[in-house]
């Protein structure tokens, strides 16, 4: 053997457990051309039923209704609007102070579900305003106001083209905010 290049350690073969030296790296098994054969077989069988795990999940998911991808999707987006206005006060009434923060809609998603996602209708808002006084929809649009101007909370108000999301349009904004809220959470750390 060459200088510095240490010999192959001796390994036992997955299939008839016996010890064997390596020829190279890439030996799996002993060599007996059976165990070899039987290995391979086992590797296919895995495959297969990998795949057929695969194929059964995707089934599932394609049976599961639209409304829990919505559901998913709203999920991740809450959360990245939580951490985006992390140092921003309730957008209503200005307490630093709740229970529990949410994301609030000023428009809200049954009289509006297609600005459901739309950042400019979702702030950080404290759970009093948000479930016991409504969003608290007066007081919220003062603070919209001034926190985004006049033009784009009449935007808001004057959108009215309904729309119905895809599931392929539901992963596609799980991505994008999904990816934004990664970002966010990077930022905070090196800060």
């Amino acid at each position: 053997m060459a200088k510095g290049i240490k010999p192959p350690k001796p390994r036992k073969c997955p299939i008839c457990s016996t010890e064997y030296l390596p020829r190279s790296s890439l030996q799996k098994v002993c060599h007996n051309f059976k165990c070899a054969i039987a290995f391979n077989q086992q590797k296919e069988a895995e495959k297969l039923e990998k795949d057929e795990r695969a194929s059964l999940r995707k089934r599932k998911a394609d049976l599961k209704p639209l409304k829990h991808w919505e559901d998913l999707t709203q999920r991740v987006v809450n959360d990245y609007i939580r951490e985006r206005d992390r140092d921003l006060p309730c957008i209503s009434c200005g307490t630093w102070d709740t229970v529990q923060w949410e994301a609030g809609h000023y428009r809200s998603r049954g009289k509006a579900s297609h600005l459901r996602y739309n950042e400019d209708n979702i702030n950080k808002q404290c759970h009093h305003c948000n479930t016991a006084l409504s969003a608290n929809q007066q007081q919220y649009r003062i603070f919209l106001i001034q926190k985004i101007g006049p033009q784009r909370v009449e935007a808001l108000e004057n959108n009215n083209n309904p729309h119905r999301y895809t599931r392929e349009e539901l992963k596609a904004l799980r991505t994008h905010f999904s990816a934004l809220l990664r970002e966010l959470k990077k930022q905070a750390e090196a800060a």
